[in-house]
């Protein structure tokens, strides 16, 4: 575990303790191996069951050795850049560096010139690139509304057409289904002049969510193997529930959460050996009265500023959402 660190800026906000991190990290190592994680999709239990992970077919259910899951977390690169279209607009992340991503995916947009609120709608997205595009204390872009007045089967594909067409900074999407996500890799190596010249300057980020509590989908392995195949940075991002999809407290949250993605670390790592990772959480609280997931509560802060810790004690680049 020579990659593990308790460098603490003490400048910053620290919710964990050194203890709590090795703490966090015993509790969740303990888990994958005694539990495991819902990993569908027999691709990706085969290449699993293949690197030593106990895989029940039947239930699709896998158990991690520790050692393969501190392996993967040593092989992520602690520091990469994400490329721009423009190189102008690379933007290098991990360590104390601090970048920045609009967020997203609105279907509503108050119209700038009727102040109407509307479906949002693909020219929508195009002229919201654009306008992202142009400003500098932004570095990165995802997808900031949805393309409402397209056919929905390929929407993404719609999105992420306009997006190129307006974009010179880097593009992270997710996207549903292979056949759609090989398309959306296609058309980015198209732009950059084929799948090497991708491989060498990524102009994408590819996203994969688990569902919490402790289950990957077979869109999202299946998004996560064929990123990996083609060398693309992908954003393991997981939007646990305080209270609702995991454990009501902060730290049992942080415990399920991390055991999510680092579950398809594991997976990245396996297909492609010091693939791009970017460590992502959107954790918030449920809200008891409203059912409803509070963007904006103090928990939500709490806990990206806990998975920026854990970024920092792995050595990964992390990403979070919503503050």
């Amino acid at each position: 575990m020579g990659k593990f660190t308790h460098e603490t800026d003490i400048t910053g906000y620290n919710i964990l303790s050194n203890e709590d991190l090795d703490a966090l990290h015993e509790s969740t190592l303990q888990l994958l191996e005694d539990y495991g994680l819902q990993m569908h999709g027999k691709e990706a239990l085969d290449i699993l069951a293949g690197a030593g992970c106990e895989v029940d077919y039947e239930n699709d259910r896998v158990k991690f050795p520790r050692n393969l899951v501190n392996d993967a977390i040593e092989k992520c690169p602690a520091e990469f850049t994400l490329c721009g279209r423009d190189p102008a607009k690379d933007t290098v992340v991990g360590g104390k560096k601090v970048a920045y991503k609009n967020f997203g995916t609105g279907v509503f947009i108050f119209d700038p010139y009727t102040g109407e609120l509307r479906e949002s709608t693909k020219e929508d997205l195009g002229n919201v690139a654009r306008f992202i595009d142009a400003i500098p204390e932004i570095d990165v872009f995802s997808i900031a509304v949805t393309a409402g007045d397209v056919n929905q089967k390929v929407r993404s594909l719609h999105e992420a057409e306009v997006v190129f067409n307006n974009l010179t900074k880097n593009f992270a999407h997710d996207l549903e289904g292979v056949k759609n996500t090989q398309r959306f890799i296609d058309m980015a190596a198209a732009i950059q002049g084929g799948y090497d010249k991708l491989r060498e300057r990524p102009i994408v980020a590819m996203g994969a969510c688990p569902n919490s509590p402790l289950e990957i989908n077979e869109n999202e392995t299946s998004i996560i193997i064929l990123s990996a195949r083609h060398g693309l940075p992908i954003d393991i991002l997981s939007m646990g529930l305080c209270g609702a999809t995991t454990p009501a407290t902060i730290a049992g949250t942080l415990v399920c959460t991390n055991a999510e993605i680092l579950g398809g670390i594991v997976l990245a790592q396996i297909v492609n050996p010091g693939n791009k990772i970017l460590y992502g959480s959107s954790t918030t609280i449920m809200d008891m009265k409203t059912a409803q997931s509070p963007v904006g509560a103090p928990e939500h802060a709490m806990c990206s500023a806990a998975v920026g810790q854990l970024g920092h004690y792995y050595g990964i680049p992390t990403n979070v959402g919503g503050t």
